[in-house]
């Protein structure tokens, strides 16, 4: 079996945005530590405003930390993520958020290239890679399309794609399932426990959807008004004592009462 190893490890980090000097910080994270592991897909949950989108735009680089009040350490493979280039940062890190689009013409194959592109250059001959990224995300059929006339489910498996045509160590999805359909979400998330397998990358991922968290996570990370509260196995955190917690008064149903399609 290979053997697990640390692919990115966030230490105490901090973030504060301040619109200028007279004006009063506003505190998105505070102190927030976890591990991620190699073969490890890790769903970070909690309410609107926990800091979720906040972090993963810090770590893909979306969110500079200058761009606000910073303290903390990012490492990726024992590297300092922040003293990475950009091209360096993204063969560590791909980043798909929850609508990818384009507002210029753009085929298919065409976006999914330039994932590999800005990753690796040109260099080198990117076809075969391309390939597998779109068979392995069902957009395969969809390559010659102008990506501005797909549905909002069928953009995301592209945008997948093109992430996974990146070959990174981790890659962060921030709601990026929310609009596939039931049968997309399900062949997305079985591909993608094979794919860190394989690749012996991770999966960083933010969703609302706690059932799709239980059976698709090997690990949970809660956040909270940008606090971490707490950490550990799906059974662990996705049970009535923590979620009573995390959202007071809400009524969970038992799980006779939900609906869980069966592939």
């Amino acid at each position: 079996m290979t053997r697990l190893e640390r692919l990115l490890e966030v230490s105490r980090v901090s973030f504060s945005w301040k619109i200028h000097e007279r004006s009063q910080a506003s505190v998105v994270l505070n102190r927030i530590s976890f591990g991620l592991d190699s073969r490890e897909v890790k769903a970070v949950l909690g309410p609107n405003g926990s800091g979720k989108s906040t972090l993963f735009k810090l770590l893909s680089g979306l969110n500079s930390p200058r761009a606000g009040q910073f303290s903390g350490e990012v490492r990726s493979k024992g590297r300092d993520l922040f003293a990475m280039t950009c091209r360096e940062r993204s063969q560590f890190i791909s980043y798909l958020g929850a609508d990818f689009n384009s507002e210029f013409p753009l085929s298919v194959q065409d976006a999914v290239t330039m994932g590999r592109l800005y990753a690796e250059g040109t260099h080198s001959d990117h076809t075969g890679s391309v390939e597998l990224a779109l068979e392995s995300c069902f957009c395969a059929h969809l390559r010659d399309r102008d990506l501005r006339s797909l549905s909002g489910g069928q953009r995301q498996l592209v945008g997948l794609a093109r992430c996974l045509a990146q070959a990174p160590h981790v890659l962060v999805l921030d709601e990026s399932l929310s609009k596939m359909d039931l049968d997309h979400q399900y062949r997305v998330t079985e591909m993608l426990k094979e794919w860190v397998k394989v690749k012996n990358s991770a999966v960083l991922w933010v969703t609302h959807d706690l059932n799709l968290a239980f059976n698709f996570a090997s690990g949970v990370l809660w956040l909270r008004g940008g606090e971490k509260i707490g950490e550990g196995s799906p059974s662990e955190m996705l049970n009535d004592e923590m979620l009573k917690k995390i959202y007071p008064g809400a009524i969970f149903p038992s799980q006779k009462n939900m609906v869980i399609p069966s592939w």
